[in-house]
């Protein structure tokens, strides 16, 4: 029986989606569920504005022999949720960091433990978004966080560590994206990952897609 991808997240799933596009996942079957603006500390309110825990929930049921579910979030949480609910009610980043984590690994125990022949989760997405930008939509409406890129990005790779680290222990396999996309000279996102579009805050879907399909079959053929 063919495997079969089903990669649900927030839009930053849309490099993958050019990579199937290009046929870097051949020979797997890919589905996809993008539900835009989910982040993972929303996935432990079953009435969150996204909806995204209901929606992923209805998309993995019933469970399939031959399906695998590759997680995508957390990009939402380290650029902008994170710290702005910790400006807005005076908590620490470390606080809304743990909430964040919490959500999600409560979450993928639950997948785990449906009984999926595998369950792969990936790194947060490193932020993209420069200081004092505000080209796009989403840079527009993120323009509350006080914090630096690099901080953002010091974030991100602490809350990806971390959710390594959890996976390893409960079985789940992860898929470090965000590592591939550091210029370690600059510690920040390499220039070739960013988007043409100045204004667009996802990944280069040409450059970006061709890691995610590299890591993801590395991966599979591994196992």
């Amino acid at each position: 029986m063919k495997t079969v991808l089903h990669f649900l997240g927030d839009s930053h799933l849309r490099p993958v989606k050019a990579a199937v596009e290009a046929g870097l996942f051949a020979p797997y079957d890919c589905l996809f569920c993008e539900v835009g603006g989910a982040t993972a500390v929303g996935l432990r309110h079953p009435t969150s504005k996204t909806q995204a825990l209901a929606v992923f929930r209805e998309q993995l049921l019933p469970v399939r022999a031959n399906l695998i579910p590759v997680f995508q979030l957390g990009e939402v949480d380290c650029g902008f949720v994170i710290w702005v609910r910790a400006q807005r009610y005076n908590e620490s980043v470390q606080q809304q960091l743990d909430a964040s984590l919490e959500a999600y690994q409560s979450f993928l125990l639950d997948v785990r433990d449906m009984g999926f022949p595998g369950v792969i989760v990936s790194s947060a997405t490193l932020p993209t978004i420069r200081d004092g930008q505000l080209d796009g939509e989403v840079a527009h409406l993120r323009r509350e966080v006080r914090a630096s890129q690099r901080e953002r990005t010091e974030l991100t790779l602490n809350y990806n560590a971390r959710l390594a680290k959890f996976c390893l222990a409960q079985g789940i396999l992860f898929a470090d994206i965000a590592a591939e996309l550091l210029n370690p000279d600059t510690g920040l996102l390499a220039e070739r990952f960013r988007h043409p579009d100045i204004a667009d805050h996802h990944l280069n879907p040409t450059t970006g897609g061709e890691v995610w399909a590299r890591i993801i079959r590395q991966m599979l053929d591994a196992v």
